[in-house]
């Protein structure tokens, strides 16, 4: 009885202080790679993304990122917004295919490609954190990598750029918002575009005007984002309808047509919002515009285009609004 008492002590202080077990080297100070680094927490992943200049590795295919923390590190980091000593990350690298089973496009995960680690042992290196690289050679990665030398850029890179502790916290989603609520950003981080949630939740936080600064910066400094995607937006105005907030839906709504002028699914979406809101009058107005756009509206498959009409034609018809 007194050694499982103690056996729990131990696994209970563990769990309570965060600290993650020390990484392995060999003799001569090489990383032994963690064979079960896949159970670990899944932190994030990204395709073809480039720290370099755009086009820099232009004819190599794009590849997936994974990146995978140890869960000790990843729990101390939800508790400080720090990464603890003995923290170790992997990043492992992946091929990506479009063509296979039922996909019709995007991209998804084949054979890994190459695989490092960044490991935090202050002990051990002066700059607190190592870089290394496990040689991978027909899939199957070295059973320990070597320590990447300072001259190949990655600790100075991770220096500059990380938002905390020299790490890419910008990149997981799941611990950027940790950082932001502890603090722990560096001072001259720069937020990018926001997400559609984020937007969402500026809307039912400060009203319109704010989200509407949102969008015309985010229009402005990055036109691909999905935050300023018409498909996109408009599921955010059917999310604020299903909450009840019609009138901010409206808002949104209105601007997704008025930058797509030529939208009938705009007009569509706009006319069922201000139905909502008990517009009637400016619904049918937007439901006339609907109709009057959706046969020259080439975004449209058939199928949807059909489905305006209908809607839009019974919206008249009845000249009344739908309960919400």
């Amino acid at each position: 009885m007194r050694l499982f008492a103690l056996l729990a002590l131990a696994v209970a202080t563990l769990s309570v202080s965060g600290e993650a077990p020390a990484p392995r080297y060999t003799e001569d100070g090489q990383l032994v790679l963690p064979e079960d680094y896949r159970e670990w927490v899944f932190l994030s992943s990204g395709v073809g993304m480039t720290y370099g200049p755009v086009g820099a590795g232009r004819g190599f295919p794009p590849m997936f990122d994974n990146v995978f923390v140890k869960p000790e590190a990843y729990r101390g980091f939800r508790e400080t917004g720090h990464w603890p000593d003995k923290t170790v990350f992997v990043l492992e690298v992946r091929y990506a295919t479009s063509h296979g089973s039922i996909n019709k496009d995007g991209h998804f995960q084949t054979d890994l490609s190459g695989l490092e680690a960044l490991v935090r042992d202050e002990g051990r290196f002066e700059e607190k954190w190592g870089f290394f690289g496990f040689a991978t050679r027909g899939g199957e990665p070295s059973p320990a990598g070597r320590k990447i030398g300072k001259d190949a850029g990655c600790l100075a890179c991770h220096t500059a750029n990380g938002a905390v502790d020299g790490t890419f916290v910008q990149f997981y989603p799941t611990l950027l918002e940790v950082a932001e609520k502890k603090g722990t950003l560096r001072s001259d981080f720069e937020p990018f575009t926001p997400s559609p949630v984020r937007l969402y939740h500026t809307l039912t936080r400060e009203g319109w005007p704010a989200a509407e600064r949102v969008l015309a910066n985010a229009r402005r400094e990055d036109p691909a984002a999905a935050v300023v995607n018409p498909a996109v937006l408009n599921s955010v105005g059917y999310e604020l309808l299903g909450a009840k907030k019609a009138s901010l839906a409206v808002s949104l709504l209105e601007w997704v047509a008025a930058a797509n002028p030529l939208s009938a699914n705009a007009q569509d979406s706009l006319a069922e919002a201000l139905e909502a809101a008990g517009e009637t009058a400016r619904a049918r107005a937007a439901a006339q515009k609907a109709l009057e756009l959706a046969p020259g509206d080439t975004s449209l498959a058939e199928r949807q285009r059909q489905g305006i009409e209908q809607a839009n034609r019974k919206r008249l018809d009845e000249g009344g609004a739908r309960p919400y």
